[in-house]
């Protein structure tokens, strides 16, 4: 029992550790976030969790409204399945720069649901000004 239970403890802590990739500066990186695969995502919002700030990333909803977007991520950020097929909700981030190092949050609310939505993490490092391609 004690094994199990230690065992369910130790999944839980390795499925809430978030994502970590690093990348060069000028690089399109992929922030991936699932949400279920069975419903219909109505609001998907994606913000930096070490900024103080009430703007965001990325939103997908009713009420989207561009200048609450950070002024930094305008015209870079697009979704990479517009549809959200399969309640896919990752986003590229394009031409990144030192700047974007640090953790976001994709928050997900689907239709009908009433248990807060799906959050996850990504952690984000990018290196360097210049890299030779």
């Amino acid at each position: 029992f004690f094994l199990a239970l230690v065992s369910k403890v130790l999944l839980m802590v390795v499925l809430l550790e978030p994502e970590e990739v690093t990348a060069w500066s000028g690089d399109n990186v992929t922030l991936h976030c699932q949400g279920p695969r069975n419903a219909s995502i109505s609001v998907l919002k994606w913000i930096r969790t070490d900024q103080e700030s009430d703007q965001y990333v990325f939103f997908r909803g009713n009420s989207s409204n561009e200048t609450s977007q950070l002024r930094s991520y305008r015209g870079r950020v697009e979704l990479m399945d517009p549809e959200m097929k399969n309640g896919d909700a990752s986003v590229i981030l394009k031409n990144v720069t030192v700047n974007d190092t640090g953790t976001y949050e994709c928050e997900i609310s689907t239709e009908g649901s009433e248990d807060g939505g799906t959050k996850s993490q990504f952690t984000l490092n990018v290196e360097g000004e210049f890299r030779l391609r």
